[in-house]
């Protein structure tokens, strides 16, 4: 099927959030789209992202804390991160790459790329889902990191400094000011952290459909079709081999998530994502009454108020996106919850999982590969998917494009791995 071959074709593979973010904002710039993937859209790990738009997010995921834990995360069942013994090949080699981000040096060039990105999330996110229609899933509310011991309180404080450095808006509440902020939370709660810019998403997964469908009702094409090989001709063209036909286009763009590293080990990319499956509890009938995201600051999850209940999330376990889903990892949430909100209802609580593609520093992968022009890379968000989607897009418009990206993206390139 040959798609079209002029240079303002593109397929995007992928459509998550990311790949749809991409897809929008490349269709506004007058690209002609197509859109593959192997599900319905919006039917992967974005769909039960936490929906908590946090500017908070701006470390790696490796600490001295948690490497040190990695034994009893093997055998572990209730803590917010597990391991499966049978993955264990797999995360040897991207921990080993994870603890190298613990050098100062290179913590401190994460926490700037990070910093890039978060800052300018939601002002771009705003910008993406005016074009389609879809600015009213997103609020500006704030979110609320909460605390039910002083000791826990006190080590999330230590880190206001490097927040405000990096022009992250964050301020320190007592017991008194939080619970006249949330009147739910528990009396035992010592205090919060509450971040002024941070945001919410009323309903991820109607986000991206939002997307989806203004972007069909204005021409571009979404074919289900599992990829296997991504080739070029002798055209300066590009030819996406899927088990239902070939498509062909002058750029391509993958967006598959955990699947990227799969669809680009004949270009040299190396396997450093793993499969970090997100679990979520999804409440009907609360009875409670949220306005805004909250973190509880111990066991470190999130509760969200949604349009259609309110949304546990949090609990991460590194396995086999293969493996039949572990549902405890869900339910357990229930009563972590509780321990935050007393009058917390959970009954007819609907739990899920998804596959987050992860990477050792966090980071996305956002490039084009290297001696192979008009083949780029956005994938690897972690717990940043939604939020950092629609700034993805944009330096990814700027690649296509060839002008300067909104940030400095060297950062992000699959390459500081090799």
């Amino acid at each position: 099927m040959d798609i079209n071959s002029d240079e303002k074709s593109v397929v995007v593979i992928g459509a998550g959030i990311v790949g749809l973010s991409v897809a929008l904002k490349l269709h506004s710039e007058g690209y002609k789209i197509t859109i593959i993937d192997r599900n319905e859209p919006m039917e992967g790990c974005s769909a039960g992202n936490a929906g908590f738009l946090s500017e908070s997010n701006i470390f790696p995921p490796a600490t001295k804390d948690i490497l040190l834990k990695l034994p009893g995360m093997l055998i572990s069942k209730q803590g917010p991160l597990i391991i499966s013994p049978t993955y264990l090949n797999r995360m040897l080699p991207w921990t080993l790459k994870a603890a190298a981000t613990l050098n100062k040096n290179k913590f401190d060039k994460i926490v700037d790329a990070f910093s890039s990105l978060i800052t300018r999330s939601q002002t771009a996110l705003h910008q993406l889902s005016e074009i389609s229609g879809s600015r009213h899933f997103i609020t500006s509310e704030g979110g609320l990191v909460c605390f039910i011991t002083e000791e826990a309180f006190q080590a999330r404080i230590a880190k206001i400094p490097l927040w405000r450095e990096k022009g992250i808006s964050v301020r320190v509440m007592d017991a008194q000011e939080t619970r006249e902020m949330e009147p739910d939370l528990t009396e035992n709660v010592v205090g919060s952290l509450f971040f002024g810019n941070s945001g919410r998403c009323s309903n991820p997964q109607g986000l991206g459909l939002s997307y989806f469908s203004y972007l069909i009702e204005n021409g571009v094409k979404f074919i289900r079709d599992k990829i296997n090989n991504i080739q070029s001709d002798n055209n300066n063209n590009w030819i996406v081999d899927g088990e239902l036909a070939n498509y062909t286009a002058s750029n391509v763009i993958c967006c598959a998530g955990y699947h990227s590293e799969t669809l680009l080990s004949k270009f040299k990319i190396k396997r450093n994502v793993v499969s970090e499956r997100g679990y979520h509890l999804m409440l009907p009938d609360s009875g409670v009454n949220l306005n805004r995201p909250i973190v509880f600051g111990e066991p470190y999850f999130a509760a969200t108020p949604m349009e259609h209940g309110l949304r546990l999330a949090g609990t991460a376990e590194f396995a086999s996106p293969d493996l039949p889903a572990n549902y405890g990892r869900a339910t357990m949430l229930k009563d972590l919850a509780k321990k935050y909100l007393p009058h917390l209802n959970t009954d007819n609580a609907v739990p899920w999982m998804g596959i987050r593609p992860t990477l050792p520093d966090g980071l996305p992968a956002i490039g084009e590969i290297s001696g192979h022009r008009g083949l780029f890379y956005a994938y690897g968000h972690g717990h940043n998917g939604l939020m950092t989607s629609a700034i993805t897009a944009e330096c990814v418009a700027s690649l296509i494009g060839r002008r300067e990206s909104p940030v400095d993206l060297q950062p992000f390139s699959i390459t500081r791995f090799s």
